[in-house]
């Protein structure tokens, strides 16, 4: 007598003809059995296959039905890692609806509002969101530092692209990356993975996308010399003559200049010529006259930055330090307060909460990402970001004084060092950081050193000044803004919320036909609110006014900073803010006068004397 065995295709199969034939009425009674059977059959070999033999009947069959995947033209390629990473039912359910897609994609499902070439891109927009997960090997390691769910997304990502694959991948990776860059944030850890990705799918597709190649370029191999290994680098340029390193440098200046990536090369460069050629930092260094008179003016201290803080984990901060030294901010007190910051000693709670998240033990070494964090801060003031977590105001901050005040935040910033706290007065009460309470951050991956050790801080300020200053019948910001950014904030407020004359007071003192001094004071705190596509309010979000004037169309814009790590988005009303081709500045974002005033809820504005 034989054994009849019972599959979970079998199951599944049941479960989804069940949920087939049952009434509309009744169909959320038979879903979840459907998401349950085929989250246990995705576990299987071949489970994927036996699934997807049944996507073309999906949608007549009511899987999606009341969820959140019903309609196909809602459906956001960069929620997909999210939904699958949630596991379960969740993730079962998002794989079917990529499922679907593919089925529309390969003509097996004609869907009335999803084409098969709108249906393949968007697949191919959710591999290039994802490249990380599809490449990921199958070695001892990944089996066992990855987590499950990691494992089942790749699998699918993998499915969808040996059924789906597009080279159209690669121009969405190269748009990802492009729009990313221009932003120069100094956090590349994004920018530099999609870049390792690209470059994997190319070996794997067997095939080079020529416009990926400048980024591979940057990273990979910025110049003649850097072609090799690091120690036969090391080797060539110990052999080669003034004159090649001549050209080396300039060849690094010019591949960070138009990219802001900073390369393994570029570290190991700057290492040696500062020690065996001091006069070749010039040429890797130096873009303009003010550049180079600060070079010339400071170069010990300059040298002394590079030997103690450049190393392969710290070397986006050469980008950062060539952008500080076209900045004519090196004034005897922010020389005085750099050469402090170098010597300063670490309060024990910094050098912890530094060796939790580093893993380093070194002393030296973490001196180094503190220095070097600073460097970057205060060479690209508009890189600073906020990653993933909500601390929007306290970013803005950080930007704010780097921009306008770089002395004041050393000060503060060497002086958290040494106490391993900061003070901030609010209507004249001191705000100590060490008194208050911290909320852990979201993400510390995505945010610089600096920002990762005074945020905490900062928040927890912040927090103290929203509660003094709530119930007062207006936005608190009128209030916060003014002492949490200590200087310079102008004095007079206006929220869309009490003022009648909101409109036509920021057409006063921001349209330069009515105030044409309007940039002298500027970068300014403003509050905006941001819409999704469908119009519904999203939530306030704290900007920099940094500019208002004409881009070279002839467009008056509002040019601002936003801590967002990606500033290219839509805000609601299909109004997308632009951070290229309209005049940006690197780091800057920029709307037409009239769009950023669609969106803004709350400014500042000097007092009329």
């Amino acid at each position: 007598m034989g054994l009849l065995l019972f599959t979970s295709e079998d199951s599944f199969q049941k479960a989804f003809y069940q949920l087939r034939k049952s009434p509309a009425l009744t169909k959320s009674l038979f879903q979840n059995a459907v998401f349950e059977e085929a989250a246990a059959l995705l576990k299987e070999p071949n489970g994927l296959i036996k699934i997807f033999k049944y996507a073309h009947l999906f949608d007549e069959a009511g899987v999606f039905v009341g969820k959140p995947w019903e309609n196909v033209s809602k459906l956001n390629p960069p929620l997909v890692r999210g939904t699958l990473h949630a596991g379960g039912t969740m993730a079962a359910a998002e794989a079917m609806s990529n499922l679907r897609i593919l089925a529309i994609a390969r003509g097996n499902y004609v869907h009335p509002e999803m084409s098969a070439t709108d249906a393949t891109e968007f697949l191919t927009k959710v591999i290039a969101l994802n490249l990380d997960l599809l490449l990921m090997k199958e070695t001892e390691e990944n089996r066992v530092t990855q987590l499950y769910k990691d494992k089942q997304a790749s699998e699918i990502l993998g499915f969808i692209s040996d059924h789906c694959f597009s080279s159209h991948v690669f121009h969405i990776l190269y748009q990802e990356v492009d729009n990313l860059t221009v932003q120069r944030p100094i956090v590349t850890n994004k920018i530099l993975k999609l870049i390792a990705n690209a470059r994997g799918l190319e070996d794997g597709q067997k095939m080079k996308d020529s416009s990926l190649m400048k980024y591979e370029n940057a990273v990979y191999s910025p110049s003649d010399l850097a072609v090799f290994d690091r120690g036969s680098y090391e080797n060539k340029l110990k052999a080669s003559i003034d004159l090649l390193l001549v050209k080396e440098a300039e060849q690094l200046r010019e591949s960070m200049s138009h990219t802001g990536l900073v390369s393994p090369f570029h570290a190991l460069f700057l290492k040696f010529i500062t020690k065996e050629k001091p006069d070749l930092v010039q040429s890797m260094l130096v873009v303009d006259d003010t550049a180079r008179k600060n070079l010339r003016s400071n170069f010990p201290l300059i040298s002394s930055l590079i030997t103690s803080t450049t190393t392969m984990n710290t070397r986006s901060s050469i980008y950062g330090l060539m952008c500080l030294l076209q900045r004519d901010v090196f004034t005897r007190e922010f020389i005085s307060e750099i050469e402090k910051l170098v010597t300063i000693p670490i309060h024990e709670q910094i050098q912890n909460r530094l060796v939790n998240v580093y893993k380093i033990l070194d002393l030296s070494t973490l001196r180094s990402l503190v220095v070097s964090g600073m460097i970057s801060v205060l060479g690209q003031p508009l890189g600073i970001g906020q990653g993933f977590n909500p601390t929007c105001q306290s970013t803005r901050a950080l930007s704010y004084w780097s921009q306008k005040d770089p002395v004041m935040l050393l000060k503060l910033f060497n002086h958290f060092l040494e106490h391993g706290k900061i003070t901030i007065h609010f209507e004249g009460r001191p705000l100590s950081s060490d008194a208050l309470p911290h909320a852990a951050m979201d993400d510390e991956e995505n945010i610089d050193t600096v920002s990762l050790l005074l945020i905490p801080h900062l928040d927890s300020i912040y927090f103290e000044m929203l509660k003094a200053a709530n119930g007062r019948g207006q936005d608190p910001h009128k209030w916060i803004n003014p002492s949490f950014h200590i200087n310079g904030i102008w004095s007079e407020f206006s929220d869309v919320y009490s003022d009648s004359r909101f409109k036509e007071r920021f057409y006063r003192y921001y349209h330069p036909s009515e105030k044409p001094d309007v940039n002298e004071g500027l970068p300014q705190p403003a509050g905006i609110t941001i819409y999704n596509q469908s119009g519904q309010v999203l939530g306030a979000h704290a900007v920099l006014i940094q500019r208002v004037c004409t881009d070279p169309k002839g467009c008056l814009r509002v040019y601002f900073y936003n801590p967002n790590n990606d500033s290219l988005q839509v805000w609601g009303n299909s109004i997308r803010t632009s951070v290229t081709g309209n005049g940006e500045r690197h780091g800057e974002s920029s709307l037409p006068f009239d769009d950023f005033l669609y969106f803004l809820y709350a400014f500042h504005f000097p007092k009329q004397v």
